[in-house]
C-alpha cells in the first residue's frame, strides 16, 4: 500500500507554481543531469555546454538546493545543479530533479582517497556503495546493503577514462557522514572490503533513489584527500584546475554515450 507522505516533489513545485507566475515548463530540467559541488568544475562546463543559469526551486522552498545551470554539449541537453553537500540534502535533490523531468544523474566530485594505490587526484570509478548514512535506509535501504551501481555507465566511465589517463581506479566506496569520528582502524577495515573512495552518503542515497526511480545513475571521483596520510587544502593546489576538468571531459563524454 502506498503511503501519503505529508510532503512530495509534487506538492513542492506545485506551490512553486501557485505562488508565481511560472507554470510546469519552467521547472523541468533537461533529461540529463550532472551533480557537481565545484566551482572550477562548473566554469568549465559552463564554457563546453554554454550553460545560463536558473532559479530554478531555490526561492520557493528551503530545502531547494542551488541555482540549475542549463544548456547543451554538441546538441545534448544537460543540466548542471551545485547542490549542498550530504545525503539528507540530496535526497530532496534527487526526487526534485527526478519530478521535472531527470532521465540519467551523473555524480562528479571529489572524495576521499582511502585505496592504497590511490594518490592525490588520481580518478575513482566506484561500483558499489556501502556505509552507515543515515538517509538511505528511509528509502528502503538495508544498514548493511551494498549497493551495486549500474554496470553500463560503470563501464562506460571506465572506458572514458582510460582513454584519458592512467591514473584511475575501480572499487567500492564506504559512505559515512560524521567526517569527525572516523579513526585509522576503520578505514584499514574498509580497505579490506574493497572500499578504496569514501564520501558522506551522497552515493547510497542517489543510487537507492534512482534505482527504485528506474534512473540511469553513475558516479566519478578524483581524490583531493587522503585520511591516512593528513588533511590538506588540494583545491588551492596548481594541479586541481587540470584535474577537475579532465574529470569533467570525462563526465562529459560518459553523458553522450549514454544517450547514444
Amino acid at each position: 500500500m502506498k503511503k501519503d507522505y505529508c510532503l512530495t516533489s509534487k506538492d513542492v513545485v506545485l506551490a512553486a507554481i501557485q505562488s508565481s507566475n511560472k507554470n510546469m515548463e519552467d521547472f523541468k530540467v533537461d533529461p540529463n543531469v550532472m551533480i557537481i559541488f565545484s566551482g572550477a568544475l562548473l566554469n568549465y562546463l559552463k564554457q563546453k555546454a554554454n550553460l545560463e543559469q536558473s532559479d530554478w526551486l531555490l526561492p520557493f522552498h528551503p530545502y531547494g538546493s542551488e541555482r540549475l545551470h542549463r544548456g547543451k554539449y554538441e546538441h545534448l541537453p544537460l543540466t548542471v545543479i551545485v547542490p549542498p553537500m550530504g545525503a539528507s540534502t540530496m535526497a530532496s535533490v534527487a526526487e526534485d530533479l527526478i519530478f521535472c523531468g531527470a532521465k540519467v544523474i551523473l555524480l562528479v566530485c571529489g572524495s576521499w582517497g582511502i585505496g592504497e594505490k590511490v594518490e592525490l587526484f588520481d580518478y575513482i570509478i566506484p561500483t558499489h556503495g556501502l556505509g552507515p548514512d543515515g538517509t538511505s535506509i528511509h528509502y528502503g535501504r538495508k544498514l548493511n546493503e551494498e549497493i551495486e551501481l549500474n554496470k553500463e555507465i560503470v563501464n562506460i566511465f571506465i572506458e572514458e577514462t582510460k582513454n584519458r589517463t592512467k591514473n584511475y581506479h575501480i572499487g567500492k566506496n564506504y559512505c559515512k557522514e560524521a567526517f569527525y569520528k572516523i579513526n585509522k582502524t576503520e578505514i584499514l577495515e574498509m580497505q579490506q572490503k574493497g572500499c578504496i573512495s569514501m564520501e558522506n552518503g551522497e552515493i547510497n542515497v542517489l543510487s537507492t533513489i534512482c534505482k527504485q526511480n528506474q534512473i540511469k545513475f553513475g558516479v566519478i571521483f578524483y581524490s583531493y584527500y587522503n585520511p591516512l596520510e593528513g588533511w590538506n587544502i588540494s583545491w588551492k593546489q596548481d594541479h586541481y584546475k587540470d584535474c577537475v576538468e579532465l574529470e569533467g571531459d570525462i563526465a562529459l563524454a560518459t553523458m553522450l554515450r549514454i544517450n547514444r
